[in-house]
């Protein structure tokens, strides 16, 4: 029994070289895009704890900018006789699937961002806004829609086809408009 021959070693190198010259097969994208690959992931606690607290903050400032916090007002005790002085009006309104109620008028600039309501018990939606003499018109934004107050005294014409109701403050004339019920 003799040794491996020279000659199939010098043929089974040759062959070896040829095939590392060759180039590889290129894969078409979508297997490339979805072959298995290795990932190797470092677990650091301070940068994992560190992500978590930003998250908890973020999360905590756009939950606080969804739902700003209810107006505080002061009323102001005030002989009845003053028109300057502001008497505090309690505007109500029964929303119980609402997520958010707000309170725009003429005391506002028609803003519902500035007097937003707070939710009470059974489904009522409430917000005190101190108002001097005279009549003033309103509507509430249950969930960004505009909607008339159905227990409103008289009306007046919005200008775009519906209607804001009007409240009023102090022995002042009754608004020209529709009233309750007409």
């Amino acid at each position: 029994m003799s040794g491996p021959d020279p000659r199939d070693k010098e043929f089974v190198d040759a062959v070896m070289r040829q095939i590392a010259t060759r180039p590889l097969p290129r894969r078409s994208w979508w297997r490339r895009m979805f072959a298995a690959r290795e990932v190797t992931l470092r677990f650091r606690p301070a940068t994992w704890a560190l992500a978590a607290v930003t998250l908890v903050l973020l999360g905590g400032l756009v939950a606080r900018s969804r739902h700003p916090a209810p107006m505080v007002t002061v009323a102001a005790t005030r002989p009845a006789e003053s028109a300057d002085i502001p008497t505090l009006v309690r505007f109500t309104l029964t929303a119980p699937d609402a997520r958010a109620v707000a309170l725009a008028g003429d005391f506002n600039g028609w803003r519902p961002d500035v007097t937003p309501l707070r939710r009470s018990g059974d489904g009522q939606w409430i917000v005190e806004v101190p108002l001097t003499r005279g009549n003033w018109s309103y509507s509430f934004v249950v969930d960004g829609k505009w909607v008339e107050d159905p227990l409103a005294e008289s009306w007046r014409a919005d200008g775009f086809g519906g209607k804001n109701a009007v409240v009023r403050v102090g022995d002042v004339p009754a608004p020209v408009g529709e009233a309750r019920g007409g």
